[in-house]
């Protein structure tokens, strides 16, 4: 006799196998082993592939594509007809249909504003603004924030209150979760449903928009989303003994919640990256920002809980469940998904803080290494997303190779320089010449997350690691230690203002400099006895370095 399958196994099942036919959905087949969204296939001798544009100048095609697509978001960004407004903050996709044309539609799905709009502070406000100076940077990103704030924040009375919402039903103006595949069982967020590792993900994009602007919201923002996630952070027994069993089941903070009620909907998500680095950025800056003790207690409370969980025999660092971060995929209690963003970013936040992990360089190897191995696209330098979206990504291929980039920088070994080069370059063909970000070469559509904030600042991570990619015979800020207030980029002179004293800060530049200043001081040419400058010559110009030198405001000058 057969037993009838339970009616929430069979909705379950319905839904993962209505996920690859939604997919399926919004690919097309627009390129082959020849073109690529229309631009022709450039290799090498090696057979590697070139990028589209300025193939036979390594890196030309970085800075291009990062102009490109910033300044299609910044200056271009289509209207959303229905509700007047920017299409990223309504919705989280939209299309092409002629993609030689100039018509954009917008796409029914769920939108993701949280994590658009904390990528956006990394890519514009601290990226791209540093690199270019263009005042829009700043702004725009300021109208995400804001907008996030007014009509994205979960009310005072919830069980998490005051933090933001990771998705919203698209084309709606207030967001409270999303409901669209509320009848199609365990998928999505749901009605005030969020998410608490954007909460830590946008909770940092407030306080480094705090630190740029000086504006004590975006900080209070930021303390509200740190006091909810030190609040509701869970002892998973981080260090159990070497003849028990890793329990898997449960993560420090659950993947997603009702924040209303607090119920949670999903249990594990890897990623506690994202709300460690809210702790430690507020702690860094605490004594600026006179915060109470007791709260900083709380905070580093949770930061050292999550943390020791990540590279204990529970977490990701030994099992390697790197589980649930996209916000429009079901529920997946068997932990059966796998995707590369966690592990990815990981890597890139290890090489920047080696002090933070004694195995760093071994264990940034074997992140790098597995998404490779896991991940990596059949015959292609492309990354796939995810197991359950296994499709290669511009933002995904990018921050492999940022990621490989950094790794190298930091190493020397010549092996990640080439995966970066190789990775950047076919990353670089998802971008057209008008600024549209395809997700990849099967995926005409785009998404303002993969094809805008979590793509240009790939790029920029690349340039500052590898800085003689970055275009001869201009002048840009590639790299700072410290998010940049203000910087002017002159005909004769760059003057630029930074929220930390004495930053580190690399810049590729046309010419030597005639004089480098801290303040009104000029600070000695090198071999003067200065250790605060150094200068790189290149074929056209070099690569200028600052260490240490007093204050937070600089200025170079040149020769006219």
């Amino acid at each position: 006799m057969n037993t009838p399958m339970p009616m929430s196994q069979i909705r379950k099942m319905s839904v993962l196998l209505l996920l690859p036919a939604l997919a399926c959905a919004q690919l097309a087949k627009v390129s082959d082993d020849k073109n690529i969204l229309g631009h022709p296939l450039a290799f090498d001798e090696q057979r590697r592939v070139l990028p589209w544009y300025q193939p036979e100048t390594p890196g030309a095609a970085y800075d291009h594509v990062v102009r490109l697509a910033s300044g299609f978001l910044l200056h271009h960004a289509p209207v959303e007809p229905k509700t007047g407004l920017p299409m990223y903050l309504v919705t989280s996709s939209f299309s092409k249909p002629d993609l030689k044309g100039t018509t954009y539609q917008a796409e029914t799905w769920a939108s993701n504003p949280a994590c658009i709009f904390a990528g956006s502070v990394q890519s514009f406000a601290v990226g791209y603004y540093g690199y270019t100076g263009d005042g829009a940077a700043i702004e725009v990103v300021r109208g995400m924030l804001d907008y996030q704030l007014a009509h994205g924040t979960t009310p005072p009375d919830f069980h998490w209150p005051a933090v933001p919402y990771a998705s919203a039903d698209p084309f709606v103006k207030d967001y409270q979760g999303s409901a669209l595949w509320a009848s199609e069982g365990m998928r999505g967020d749901g009605l005030e449903g969020i998410e608490p590792d954007k909460v830590g993900e946008l909770g940092y994009g407030y306080v480094r928009f705090f630190e740029i602007t000086g504006e004590r919201k975006y900080l209070e923002a930021a303390l509200h989303c740190a006091d909810a996630l030190a609040a509701h952070v869970r002892d998973t027994n981080p260090e159990p003994g070497p003849f028990i069993a890793a329990a898997v089941e449960k993560s420090p903070w659950p993947f997603r919640i009702n924040a209303r009620t607090g119920t949670v909907i999903s249990e594990y998500c890897s990623n506690v990256l994202d709300p460690v680095r809210l702790f430690d950025e507020v702690s860094r800056i605490s004594d600026r920002i006179a915060l109470e003790p007791a709260r900083r207690e709380k905070y580093q409370r949770a930061r050292d809980l999550a943390w020791r969980w990540l590279f204990s025999r529970n977490g990701p660092m030994k099992t390697f469940i790197w589980n649930a971060y996209f916000e429009d995929i079901p529920n997946d209690p068997g932990r059966s998904n796998r995707l590369q963003v966690t592990p990815l970013e990981l890597a890139k936040y290890l090489v920047r803080h080696p002090e933070l992990d004694k195995n760093v360089d071994g264990d940034v190897s074997a992140l790098i290494r597995w998404v490779a191995t896991a991940f990596k696209a059949d015959g292609w330098d492309g990354i796939n997303e995810q197991t359950w979206c296994y499709e290669p990504m511009g933002s995904h291929t990018s921050r492999y190779g940022a990621a490989c980039a950094l790794f190298y920088e930091r190493t020397g070994d010549a092996h990640y320089k080439d995966q970066a080069y190789r990775f950047l370059n076919y990353a670089t063909y998802m971008t057209l010449e008008d600024g549209f970000v395809a997700v990849g070469p099967n995926w005409p559509g785009a998404w303002w997350s993969d094809g805008y904030s979590d793509y240009v600042r790939h790029f920029l991570d690349a340039l500052g690691a590898i800085p003689e990619w970055a275009p001869a015979g201009e002048n840009h800020l590639l790299k700072s230690s410290s998010v940049v207030q203000k910087i002017s980029y002159a005909r004769n002179e760059i003057s630029l203002t930074t929220y930390d004293a004495s930053p580190d800060l690399v810049f590729r530049l046309a010419q030597v400099p005639a004089h480098v200043l801290a303040g009104d001081k000029p600070l000695l040419m090198p071999g003067d006895g200065a250790d605060t400058w150094t200068w790189k010559p290149l074929g056209a110009g070099g690569i200028l370095r600052l260490h240490g030198a007093p204050g937070n405001a600089f200025t170079i000058r040149f020769k006219p």
